[in-house]
């Protein structure tokens, strides 16, 4: 499983870098990965400080941070 998730993190990472900040729904839809494994993927990301977070009203958006 924590292969599926290094890879899912990979795949997040290339979508983000791509695309810009997106939503955890954009998100899940760009990549074509399961709601799990996005937010597994996108943990994985933030606890190795390489996403970044804003709130745009009542939408969270997640970037790559540079």
């Amino acid at each position: 499983m924590v292969d599926a998730i290094g890879e899912s993190a990979g795949k997040v990472w290339r979508y983000l870098g791509a695309q810009g900040p997106r939503s955890v729904s954009q998100i899940q839809r760009g990549t074509g990965l399961s709601q799990s494994l996005t937010y597994l993927a996108l943990g994985w990301l933030a606890r190795e400080g390489k996403l970044r977070f804003e709130q745009e009203g009542r939408a969270l958006l997640v970037g790559v941070q540079r």
